[in-house]
């Protein structure tokens, strides 16, 4: 017998605010701007926030474990250094630096890690101390100059086509494809997600709490790598301070779709849509000739309302366990 469950705007509203709110940015940039829609600037916005995208995948199983990295920019910014010194000082072979900006944003995060775990710190904690260091060696390392003259064969992995497909959204594509799979399909997902909504739950049911708080790093540190790569192939020139600012822009899009800030839960395709809300905000905003400070506080003003959305959440679902176990209801807001 099959029992037919009622539809719940409500519930379905919960589940899919991101999409929902993608939904009516859309509309809205469609009436103020009727070249929104074109298919060229469809395109733009997604080869603009590609790299964005594939970093906020990895930050997705940071947030979701129950931790805060805010250094992902500042690691952006020194990867970028890196590797373009490696190949316009040094001659490497744009191959080679793309495997040593894989493998030295997994450090950085790895690093990360192990600060926070060893110290006993929270993860936010620790990176406020690395992201200034990070920072410091990106300057001292170029010497506030902007690196120019980057390969062109590495420079096509940002601005080249597949196509009428940019090279960044194909590997966004795949690399959510793989993301989503471990996240959904695997028991590795289901640690992620234990280990976020109560750590020393997931201990104690066996869990290795250290080897995950590893792996986490090194997915999020190998997303990282390629974001800066992505970006300084894309910029075709490096600067100290390129990925500045977008720690920000990344927590409020994992944030805004459906990462909580406790961890525990969250969904990938969610995390897509945030990063798409705010990308269309910025693109509609230029397209409507507005001044660029205006995009800061619109931003700000929505990673509140996202943390706010996320506090009420976890105040109902507590309302209801309490209701459900037949305890009294004794909450003060």
């Amino acid at each position: 017998m099959k029992l037919n469950k009622k539809f719940s705007a409500s519930e379905f509203l919960r589940n899919n605010m991101a999409w929902v709110l993608l939904a009516v940015c859309c509309l809205i940039f469609g009436v103020i701007s009727p070249n929104f829609f074109s298919l060229v600037n469809i395109i733009n916005i997604l080869n603009q926030n590609a790299y964005i995208i594939i970093t906020a995948l990895g930050i997705s199983f940071i947030m979701m474990s129950g931790e805060v990295d805010i250094s992902v920019g500042y690691a952006i910014s020194l990867n970028g250094v890196v590797i373009a010194l490696l190949m316009t000082k040094f001659g490497m072979s744009p191959v080679v630096a793309v495997i040593v900006a894989v493998l030295l944003g997994i450090v950085l995060c790895l690093v990360n890690m192990l600060i926070a775990y060893k110290l006993k710190l929270q993860l936010f904690m620790a990176t406020v101390g690395t992201s200034t260091i990070f920072q410091g060696l990106a300057f001292v390392m170029t010497q506030s100059k902007t690196i120019s003259n980057l390969p062109p064969s590495f420079k096509i992995i940002g601005q080249g086509y597949i196509g009428i497909i940019p090279i960044p959204v194909a590997i966004a594509l795949v690399l959510l494809i793989v993301v989503s799979f471990i996240l959904n399909k695997t028991y590795v997902g289901r640690y992620v997600f234990a280990i976020g909504g109560n750590v020393e739950a997931a201990r104690l049911a066996g869990i290795n709490v250290f080897g995950m708080k590893i792996f986490i790093a090194s997915i999020a540190g190998f997303m990282t790598g390629i974001g800066a790569i992505i970006l300084s192939a894309r910029l075709g020139s490096v600067t100290a301070n390129m990925g500045t600012g977008l720690e920000f822009t990344i927590i409020t899009a994992v944030l805004l779709g459906g990462v909580s800030v406790r961890g525990g839960e969250g969904k990938i395709s969610g995390v897509v849509a945030g990063v798409l809300i705010l990308a269309i905000l910025s693109n509609g905003m230029q397209l409507a000739r507005l001044d660029v400070y205006y995009q800061f506080v619109a931003k700000g003003i929505i990673m509140l309302a996202a943390i706010g959305f996320d506090v009420y959440q976890l105040n109902r679902r507590k309302k209801i366990t309490i209701k459900t176990q037949g305890g009294k209801e004794n909450i003060k807001d």
